[in-house]
């Protein structure tokens, strides 16, 4: 039976106990803030202060040995990275060792951390002092870790969304792969859009490709052409049979008509001097030369039909409705030839023998192949009658840059669970982290995969608040109308050149203010017969061979419209002000990068006909400050005054090519 005296006394015990137990982690506790890792980097900051700042600069110093914070209520974050980093806005410290150095760059300037915080821009855990729990190791499946000198531009990216954001190299490219790839065809990406797709409509390719290139293309499109866009979809053989077979019996739309061709009397020589003339090899690549916006020709013959290539260059429109393809002034007898040296000449000596054998084809083989083609999401890339409807194949990535890793599957893949990790091995082999992964293998570069890996980081799911966002509208669709509108149409000129923000981006000159730059004479001789301006550059512009009315109607419309009228005034000109502008230009060299009548450099545009093609106050307004009118063009800014700049402008009006092509 317990007594009143023992219960007391264990009582007290259990009293004593607890509350020796309190005194040690009040005690621990204590200890533990006194002897926080952030007072001992303030206090070998203070003494680092005291040897780089003289007295009256220490006096105006900020307190030491509190907790630094930042609130940022409108980004729900709460930064104490100044606690530790406390000379990172002083430039006293520029050669301090970390973490008392000044922050590098000039980012400060237009990122002041009272505003924006730390972990804006470099992730991590902002409310941690200490230097481990604040993530600035590799922590696994740590939810926001912060970010590592290769990754940081992902963190622009979450306000900066246009799709070239300043001084963010790996994140301006990383949304070009994302672009290029066609991504947006099997996922929703904010910030891409449909339009950006360029893959051919295939309601009529059973009348377009041979069987046989048809073939070799499915089982791996990078084997048959190392730049092809089209992604390895991993086909087995029965799938390349069941899909070769539903695309071959795609014939929506016939060719043109082409009976009437003769062709014994095609000639490829004189198809090859078209091909030259028309300046083809601008958008489209051949044995290793030329442009990329266009398919590579050097093995076209093997893969596609004499009677489709005939009527695709007489009238792209007629079988790709939009698509980018130039339309010329060829006659029949010229697309002939044409045709004869692209089938003819530009072939694969390799390529399996085409077979004239007609076979019987089973529609079951026809439907198993019409649903490989919907399983594999093919509808995507290339609009397709009757699938306008089906959905994407693949999931939103809306929210992919804050996406959980810990539902990743990295299977046995040796390396630290993270997203950048997980996303850079999906990009590069997306076969190896699932069975069955439907997405295709694009065979990416690793700096592309890792440029890529930067975007997807920077799409995530938190909103920001409209004050913090920069973004840049995608362009409105430009569609004049009219004559003009229909010329425009008809010659593609919005497939190369730009204007309003809308178009291609092959010509590096816009059409915004061209009005203004060239003189209307020139513009009208020179559609109709386009001479080398740029002689270094392999993309010219095309011989359209279009007529005098032709090219006068375009003129006068680009005249009268695409004008700045900052440009539009009188340059005086005379004898003495050309005669001083001629020695200018011997003074800065300018005959290093531009040629004379044939000689001087050819990295700037040939100046020899400059008096017949520019605009005076075009070129003033050039010379004055060619970065305001090109930001990052080659041209040097000299600092003219005002009087120098027109003398060059005197100077460079009485140029001109006579008849024989020589300048006086």
């Amino acid at each position: 039976m317990r007594t009143p005296q023992r219960a007391s006394v264990r009582f007290h015990l259990a009293f004593a106990v607890l509350g020796v137990t309190f005194l040690a982690i009040f005690s621990w506790v204590f200890l533990k803030e006194y002897l926080a890792e952030w007072r001992t980097t303030q206090a070998q900051f203070d003494q680092l202060q005291r040897r780089v700042k003289d007295p009256h600069a220490l006096s105006l110093a900020a307190p030491l040995g509190e907790i630094q914070q930042i609130w940022l209520p409108d980004l729900n974050r709460v930064d104490r990275c100044p606690t530790c980093h406390l000379g990172i806005d002083d430039p006293a410290f520029v050669s301090a060792p970390e973490p008392y150095t000044t922050h590098p760059g000039a980012w400060l300037r237009t990122h002041a951390p009272d505003r924006f915080g730390c972990t804006s821009c470099h992730g991590g855990q902002g409310e941690a002092t200490d230097f481990r729990n604040a993530a600035h190791q590799p922590i696994p499946y740590w939810s926001d870790p912060m970010r590592s000198p290769q990754l940081i531009e992902a963190n622009c990216g979450a306000c900066h969304r246009e799709r070239r954001p300043r001084q963010a190299v790996w994140l301006e490219k990383g949304r070009e792969v994302i672009a290029n790839a066609g991504c947006i065809a099997c996922h929703d990406i904010p910030g891409f859009s449909l339009e950006e797709l360029r893959a051919p409509r295939l309601e009529s390719v059973g009348y377009k490709v041979r069987p046989e290139w048809l073939r070799t293309w499915l089982a791996d499109p990078k084997a048959y052409l190392a730049q092809a866009r089209m992604p390895n979809f991993r086909l087995e053989p029965p799938e390349i049979d069941s899909l070769s077979a539903f695309l071959l019996a795609q014939r929506e739309t016939a060719p043109l008509d082409s009976a009437g061709i003769d062709w014994s009397k095609a000639d490829r020589d004189r198809g090859r001097t078209v091909f030259g003339e028309a300046r083809c090899v601008t958008c489209h690549r051949l044995e290793g030369r030329g442009g990329t916006m266009g398919p590579e020709l050097t093995t076209v013959g093997s893969k596609v039909g004499r009677a489709w290539l005939f009527s695709f260059i007489k009238d792209p429109t007629h079988d790709q409705p939009g698509t980018l393809m130039l339309r010329y002034r060829f006659t029949d007898d010229q697309i002939r030839d044409l045709v004869a040296y692209l089938t003819e000449d530009l072939i694969d000596p390799g390529a399996p023998q085409a077979s004239s054998e007609v076979r019987y084809v089973e529609p079951a083989l026809i439907e198993r192949g019409r649903e490989a083609f919907v399983r594999h999401g093919c509808y995507g890339c290339h609009r397709f009658s009757g699938m306008v409807d089906l959905g994407k194949i693949g999931p939103s990535l809306l929210g992919i840059g804050d996406r959980a890793i810990e539902a990743a599957d990295f299977r046995n893949a040796a390396v630290v669970p993270s997203r950048p990790n997980w996303l850079f091995l999906k990009l590069r082999a997306p076969d190896t982290l699932a069975d069955q992964s439907r997405m295709p293998t694009f065979n990416f570069s690793e700096p592309d995969a890792a440029a890529a890996v930067v975007a997807l980081l920077s799409i995530r799911r938190a909103d920001l608040p409209v004050s913090r966002v920069t973004d840049q509208p995608r362009p409105v669709r430009y569609e004049p109308q009219g004559t003009f509108g229909a010329l425009v149409a008809r010659y593609r000129c919005l497939s190369c050149h730009q204007t309003r923000g809308w178009g291609g981006e092959l010509s590096t000159v816009p059409l915004d203010r061209i009005g203004s730059q060239l003189q209307h004479a020139y513009l009208v001789s020179y559609l109709q017969l386009p001479s080398a301006v740029r002689v270094s550059l392999e993309e010219r512009m095309p011989w359209f061979r279009m007529t005098r009315e032709e090219a006068r109607t375009l003129a006068d419309y680009l005249a009268g419209v695409f004008v700045d009228d900052s440009l539009e005034r009188p340059v005086p000109l005379d004898a003495d002000a050309a005669r001083r502008g001629a020695r200018l230009y011997q003074t800065l060299g300018c005959r290093g990068c531009h040629s004379l009548g044939g000689t001087g450099g050819y990295v700037g545009p040939d100046l020899s006909d400059s008096g017949r093609r520019l605009k005076p106050g075009w070129i003033e307004a050039w010379l004055s400050d060619p970065g305001r009118w090109k930001p990052g063009t080659l041209q040097p800014n000299y600092g003219l005054k005002p009087e120098e700049a027109r003398s060059l402008t005197a100077y460079l009006m009485t140029l001109s090519t006579d008849r024989s092509g020589s300048t006086p």
